[in-house]
């Protein structure tokens, strides 16, 4: 094409076309962007819980991606053949915990906030080539009495009253016990999490290796425990299925 076929042609097409065009490829632009952003801002199905098994004893087991740190989440769904104050009381009591609770050397109650919240302090040992971990979090219970339901977080804390150790601290991320009354409040369903970094020097993926277990070990030990002839609902939570209410 001669050069003054390029000029007819130029002077053949507006120059609305060419803004026009650009407008259009300018909006094409800004349409993917925001879907863009859309799509990063969504949860990714690996946020999700993912079920991994059901074990022939009726735990239900699942993960998530915990964190962009390489943390993995646990949890477990199951039954407990125990009226939930009888299970609330067994997750409350620090010295019953140390029987059931893997490695547990010392739990207790530093103080408490008030009815509901209190900080705890629990110490973990480790195998002999790890340095020992321990734990200060705040745990807080809340009461569904339409539900008859009952609920144990746990989030660590820098509360004051924790003692001074040379032990490593770690982090609780979530740590929550959903208690349900099932079976005409002979039994309870129970939905179990937990996420959380022991810090240090640990590999997250050998975190994520020793905690793979962690739904099963918790139920078979709390349905032991709930067995035992010495055991007895723990006074705050006697009136829990009657009023739906934690006594002090």
């Amino acid at each position: 094409m001669k050069m003054s076929d390029h000029n007819h042609l130029a002077r053949r097409v507006p120059l609305e076309f060419f803004e026009s065009d650009s407008r259009r490829r300018f909006g094409r632009m800004v349409g993917l962007t925001i879907a863009l952003i859309a799509l990063l801002s969504h949860p990714s199905p690996a946020s999700e819980w993912q079920s991994v098994d059901i074990t022939a004893d009726g735990i239900q087991i699942f993960r998530k991606e915990g964190s962009s740190s390489g943390l993995i989440a646990f949890r477990g769904i199951g039954v407990v053949e125990a009226p939930l104050p009888l299970v609330a009381t067994v997750i409350f009591d620090t010295d019953r915990r140390l029987e059931w609770v893997e490695g547990l050397v010392d739990s207790r109650i530093l103080r408490w906030e008030d009815r509901e919240n209190f900080i705890e302090y629990d110490h973990i040992e480790m195998p002999f080539f790890m340095n020992e971990r321990d734990f200060v979090s705040k745990i807080t219970m809340s009461t569904d009495p339409h539900k008859k339901q009952m609920v144990f977080r746990y989030r660590s804390s820098d509360d004051p009253s924790a003692p001074r150790t040379d032990y490593i601290r770690g982090e609780v991320i979530d740590m929550t016990f959903v208690l349900s009354s099932i079976d005409k409040d002979k039994a309870t369903r129970i939905d179990a999490a937990f996420l959380g970094d022991p810090k240090g020097w640990i590999p997250k993926w050998l975190v994520n290796y020793f905690l793979e277990d962690w739904p099963k070990r918790t139920f078979r030990n709390l349905r032991k425990e709930v067995l035992k002839s010495d055991l007895s609902v723990d006074t705050h939570f006697s009136t829990l299925l009657e009023r739906g209410t934690i006594d002090r």
